[in-house]
């Protein structure tokens, strides 16, 4: 298993050369450079997660012959990637198309592997054909989400489709997609060019997409994985991007049962609820 994850890190090596192959920040104005190094360190935090959730479910025997994972993990790194790779290219339409790829593949790399955890790749994409050749989602509805707390669950539901729905405005051309660019143009955005607010909203879309993807990745594996990738040595939460979302807060709390936690329980859940802001 140590060539499987070696083999992800070596795809993140290759993220990193990408990022920083293409418009440099120091290159831009210093209020969008701002802003986009935001993004970029919102997908560094992703990826930071991904790389983890398949290293540590690697150690398992069985992973090269029966996660999906294995191979749907470059997927979402490329994708990742790209979100910060267009956006600093000023092409945010495109990035939207990617991250509502990367959460149709949560989507329905969560599904499939609940269904059939144990089952050979091979038999997998025979069993679930149909889940993995349709554009729609439904199966949302079906997902074992037992690391969130059982009341924000059908809020969780809630958010993955609107997020795809949101996303999926972008895939095909709409009066909405020309209404927002006759807008955009009257309040100053020149072609080729983004506006801080426009890349404001477009960080706050990718932060919630992502720790969508996240929350959908610790359901796809073995439950202890989030737990060691959350709870520090010490008890306390990891100094991460994502603790910031509700929804990754939400699982963290599902750990603090754990002993390092007890004797300064009160002191993590204020901490946790402080940082929640997406």
């Amino acid at each position: 298993m140590q060539t499987a994850a070696k083999g992800l890190h070596w795809h993140e090596a290759k993220g990193r050369a990408i990022l920083q192959s293409r418009t440099q920040l120091a290159d831009l104005p210093p209020e969008i450079a701002k802003r986009l190094s935001k993004t970029e360190f919102i997908v560094r935090s992703y990826l930071s997660g991904l790389a983890f959730v398949f290293s540590n479910t690697a150690r398992d025997p069985t992973f090269r012959d029966n996660h999906l994972l294995l191979h749907v993990a470059e997927d979402l790194l490329q994708s990742a990637v790209s979100l910060t790779t267009l956006a600093m290219e000023s092409l945010g339409s495109a990035a939207k198309r990617e991250l509502r790829f990367l959460i149709e593949a949560s989507i329905k790399l969560c599904f499939v592997q609940q269904q059939g955890y144990n089952l050979p790749i091979a038999e997998k994409l025979s069993q679930f054909e149909d889940v993995l050749r349709s554009q729609r989602i439904s199966v949302q509805r079906n997902l074992d989400l037992r690391l969130v707390p059982e009341p924000m669950r059908a809020q969780f539901v809630e958010e993955i489709g609107r997020l795809y729905g949101t996303t999926s405005n972008f895939v095909h051309l709409t009066p909405a997609q020309i209404e927002e660019r006759i807008d955009l143009a009257s309040r100053g955005r020149r072609l080729g060019r983004e506006i801080p607010s426009e890349i404001d909203e477009f960080n706050g879309l990718i932060s919630r997409g992502l720790a969508a993807s996240l929350v959908l990745l610790f359901h796809s594996v073995p439950t202890h994985v989030a737990g060691d990738w959350l709870v520090e040595r010490d008890g306390t939460t990891m100094d991460w991007y994502f603790t910031g979302s509700r929804f990754i807060a939400a699982i963290d709390s599902d750990f603090d049962y754990k002993r390092e936690r007890q004797d300064k329980l009160a002191e993590v859940q204020a901490a946790r609820a402080a940082k929640v802001s997406f």
